[in-house]
């Protein structure tokens, strides 16, 4: 195997940012509406929780259909090979799960709570052991220790207050992120502009 000379990743890493940004540069207007976009589809789920949550519930059911469907069509074409019968009700269970959300989001909106509980107790203790291992300034080791203890808290919070909590986090969630991504598109964009004409 060929090793590359010393810079060739790096040159790599800017060739790569380079077309990236040139990107953003001829197409700053659609890069600038979708983050515009993004960001009233934030507000609006800041708004309206409850129907963000019911929207976004509804929209990973389906999903589980649509995969259990895929899934069970896939484990019909390979019938002959060993894992048919495991695959086969892997994906039947998945789209059974599916429909159940459909047919009932409260339920779905319950379980997207503690899949999202699950994530904030993950981020906590991955940040948690970040603190442990940093070797930088105190600011930042109690900045990570502090992002844990917040992440911890909200998991808390959302068990501890279920199922009212169902009701209104995951969109609440989904309007935060949003709200952060379309913005930093939406400046993104607007310097890529500024760039473009300079």
């Amino acid at each position: 195997m060929t090793v590359p000379a010393d810079g060739s990743f790096q040159s790599t890493a800017e060739r790569l940012q380079q077309d990236f940004r040139r990107q953003m540069h001829d197409h700053w207007k659609a890069y600038a509406f979708q983050g515009a976009l993004m960001l009233i589809v934030g507000i609006l789920a800041l708004v309206a929780p409850f129907a963000a949550t019911l929207a976004s519930t509804l929209f990973f059911g389906w999903l589980l259909i649509i995969g259990g469907i895929f899934g069970i069509v896939g484990a019909f074409q390979a019938r002959k090979h060993a894992g048919f019968w495991s695959s086969l009700a892997l994906a039947v269970l998945v789209t059974i799960l599916g429909f159940v959300i459909v047919y009932d989001p409260f339920a779905g909106a319950i379980t997207l709570t503690w899949m999202l509980a699950t994530y904030f107790i993950i981020s906590a203790f991955l940040e948690f052991a970040l603190a442990r291992a940093f070797t930088g300034s105190k600011a930042g080791k109690w900045g990570l220790i502090l992002t844990g203890i917040l992440n911890l808290g909200l998991a808390i919070l959302l068990i501890l207050g279920l199922p009212g909590t169902a009701i209104w986090a995951v969109g609440v969630y989904l309007g935060i992120s949003f709200i952060f991504s379309g913005t930093g598109l939406l400046f993104g964009a607007l310097e890529a502009r500024k760039d473009s004409a300079a």
